[in-house]
């Protein structure tokens, strides 16, 4: 059985035959799908310039080894495993310098290219496998995807005072990875529920972005102390240009959120030396950290996820996710 995304606001179930393997491939029986933000967009009628129309939908996922083709030391029939969802040539330059994730020829599983997860069953490369733990609730395997663009984000932070703007699922996990890293996690957001659950998760500081001299208050919490980096989640002109205020003489600043037309002072950026850049996706090695992190505890997977539903009721999981604010919504087999 297979979901496929046929029109705007559809979906049908198809019964299809098993995915034939071929060498080096293993056949996944498929317990956990997370649904994404950029799974909801072209469902609601977003994007369709580049998804077209029906696709299978599903890039955070895992499940249960049914099948194995090839040699492997590694895994076996029955193992429970997460999936690297990107498909990467190793030859081009970003692949042969430990930057296959900006691979020139990249494919994603759930893209207008490839099959995605939203099935009984799937053929994956067994490469990119990664071996879970037996006592590890595979519920939980559709965070692991997520958990990696978060620790692509802020790994590279240590003993160091960070703000993260905007604290939805992947804002919380940047925060518990870097309460791990031994930093101070400062959450701004325009909700105060999330902020409340932020606190709840690790958060050192919150405050609301619409109060009144939010810098002046950050800094005084830090007792005179810079702030090293921010973290933008959500973009526009006024997140930028607080963080570009707020960050340190040399600090960063880190844009994960989809780019919006804007003018930028690079005023700031020159006069204070400041770092900005972009963060998108995670390698394989990132992958695997974050999967460990999510079976050791450090981020609380439990207390991510807002609702779960099963296979047959995927429909019903695009609606609500679609109209409801929430951390993480899972898709697990019936």
């Amino acid at each position: 059985m297979r979901q496929i995304t046929t029109d705007v606001g559809k979906i049908i179930y198809k019964d299809v035959p098993d995915p034939v393997l071929k060498e080096g491939e293993a056949l996944i029986e498929v317990k956990s799908v997370g649904i994404c933000q950029s799974d909801i967009e072209p469902y609601q009628g977003k994007h369709l310039d580049v998804l077209k129309m029906p696709f299978v939908q599903g890039h955070e996922f895992g499940g249960i080894i049914k099948e194995l083709k090839g040699k492997t030391d590694k895994f076996k029939v029955g193992d429970k495993v997460a999936v690297y969802p990107q498909l990467n040539c190793g030859s081009c330059y970003y692949c042969k310098n430990g930057l296959e994730h900006m691979c020139d020829n990249q494919v994603m599983f759930g893209s207008a290219k490839l099959e995605g997860a939203m099935s009984e069953f799937i053929a994956v490369p067994i490469k990119n496998l990664i071996k879970m733990k037996d006592s590890f609730d595979i519920r939980y395997a559709g965070l692991i995807e997520p958990a990696s663009v978060a620790y692509h984000t802020v790994s590279r932070f240590k003993n160091a005072n960070v703000v993260i703007v905007g604290v939805g699922s992947i804002g919380v996990m940047m925060g518990q990875i870097l309460k791990h890293n031994n930093c101070k996690f400062i959450a701004v957001d325009i909700n105060d529920d999330a902020l409340k659950f932020a606190k709840e998760l690790g958060a050192d500081f919150t405050i609301n972005v619409k109060e009144d001299k939010k810098i002046a208050k950050i800094l005084e919490f830090l007792n005179g102390r810079p702030v090293d980096g921010v973290v933008l989640t959500y973009m526009d002109k006024q997140n930028l240009d607080f963080a570009l205020d707020l960050v340190r003489k040399e600090g960063i600043v880190i844009e994960m959120a989809s780019p919006v037309d804007m003018t930028l002072d690079t005023h700031k950026l020159f006069f204070k030396a400041i770092n900005l850049k972009g963060s998108i996706c995670y390698n394989f090695d990132e992958f695997v950290k974050a999967a460990r992190l999510i079976e050791e505890g450090v981020i609380t997977a439990e207390k991510l996820i807002t609702k779960i539903y099963p296979f047959s009721k995927a429909k019903d999981a695009f609606e609500f996710k679609g109209s409801t604010a929430t951390l993480k919504v899972i898709i697990t087999s019936d």
